[in-house]
């Protein structure tokens, strides 16, 4: 039996047994196991490496750019293989570079290892790069990829995919939540970074399975290639490559809200309290605005959050201007509104600017490369021109 004709009898086998629920169930728990180890590792080599540097907001700020950009390379890289490289042989590929990455598992700390006195920013990016880089690097292509593959598969859904990336990050948020209050009251360190590889050993097995379906039903999808790139050239409704305009769009509704993340975290932590985990309220509440946005039907809608935004940041500038007039809690309060609805406007008109399936994963290439901007501007750009936290009102503006 030839190479073609074996694909497509696994195809053919995976129809009879209800390829709808088992395509949609695989990617959706490969997805949501991806994002679950993705947010699980950062706390989880924070809490490693940040005690010392003696885990202060800065300190925390450069960690989460450092994440951004490796995310940013990740969403380049899955660009880049869904691009130029055959449907066929797109899975292999990434398989191989999920082996490569068990390689360096599991990520810790080599003994002995002290930064150096003064500034230590490049030491931690340093670290950060040979303790997790690659690992992080190769579960932060999934999120894209998969969605790509997903929107090959001829599934029902296959046509609006981005509902995936609102389950992906719904794994995120457990994560995240789990882990000051399961995660690291119940497991050490060693144990905790056991427990990921375990994790990341699940998942590349799971993304083998997603790629071994997507193998064989290639074969079916050649065969109908043809035919359906015919119909699409006679009635000229070939999808379009994204325009500039579109892409710095994308790039400027991304940039505002990975800003504020980091903005609002220093902010809380400066001008609110300073707590242990005080970060994992804004990251939380940035990853809940995707969940919320990316699906069908919004949860919260549109003409309410374009209402309420300028109320809440004016009503947060007066309350800037004129601090301890009103009283502590709606003080925050007021700053945590200002920063959902911020980021829930921007969010909503990005998900609105999706483009076809086609370019998808361009469109999150770009989105991400929006969020390591942004990211920049607030941990490591305006602290050297401003001298307190004036970057949270100029973004929510």
């Amino acid at each position: 039996m030839s190479t073609v004709a074996l694909r497509a009898a696994i195809a053919r086998r995976i129809e009879n047994l209800g390829d709808n629920t088992i395509t949609l169930a695989l990617f959706a728990s490969t997805l949501f196991l991806s994002a679950i180890l993705l947010f699980s590792v950062q706390p989880v080599f924070a809490k490693i490496v940040l005690p010392t540097l003696g885990g202060s907001p800065s300190v925390w700020a450069v960690s989460m750019c450092f994440f951004q950009a490796i995310l940013l390379a990740g969403y380049c890289y899955a660009y880049a293989l869904n691009r130029y490289m055959p449907l066929q042989y797109a899975p292999l590929a990434h398989v191989g570079l999920l082996a490569i990455a068990f390689l360096a598992l599991p990520f810790g700390l080599p003994e002995g290892v002290e930064p150096p006195a003064g500034d230590a920013y490049l030491w931690l990016i340093g670290v950060l790069t040979l303790g997790v880089g690659l690992p992080f690097f190769a579960v932060s292509a999934n999120a894209p990829l998969l969605q790509a593959w997903f929107a090959r598969t001829k599934h029902p859904h296959a046509k609006d995919p981005y509902f995936l990336y609102g389950a992906s990050n719904l794994g995120s948020l457990l994560a995240l939540l789990s882990y000051p209050v399961v995660i690291e009251p119940l497991l050490g360190l060693k144990s905790q970074a056991f427990t990921w590889t375990i994790g990341f050993v699940l998942l590349a097995l799971s993304v083998a399975l997603c790629g071994l379906l997507l193998w064989a039903k290639s074969a079916l999808l050649e065969r109908e290639s043809t035919a359906s790139n015919s119909a699409v050239a006679a009635s000229g409704n070939a999808t379009s490559s994204p325009t500039w305009r579109a892409r710095a769009a994308w790039i400027g509704l991304a940039f505002v809200p990975s800003g504020l993340l980091v903005a609002y975290t220093s902010y809380l932590a400066t001008d609110i309290a300073s707590a242990p985990f005080i970060w994992v309220i804004p990251l939380a509440t940035f990853l809940a605005t995707f969940v919320l946005i990316f699906r069908d039907t919004p949860v919260i809608p549109r003409h309410w959050l374009m209402l309420s935004q300028p109320l809440l940041v004016a009503f947060l500038l007066l309350e800037i201007a004129a601090p301890g007039v009103l009283p502590g809690w709606i003080s925050t309060l007021l700053g945590f509104s200002a920063f959902f609805v911020t980021t829930m406007v921007a969010h909503t008109v990005l998900y609105e600017r999706r483009p076809e399936s086609e370019n998808l994963t361009e469109f999150y290439m770009w989105m991400s490369l929006g969020g390591v901007l942004g990211g920049v501007f607030a941990a490591i750009i305006t602290p050297q021109i401003f001298n307190t936290i004036y970057e949270f009102p100029l973004l929510l503006l």
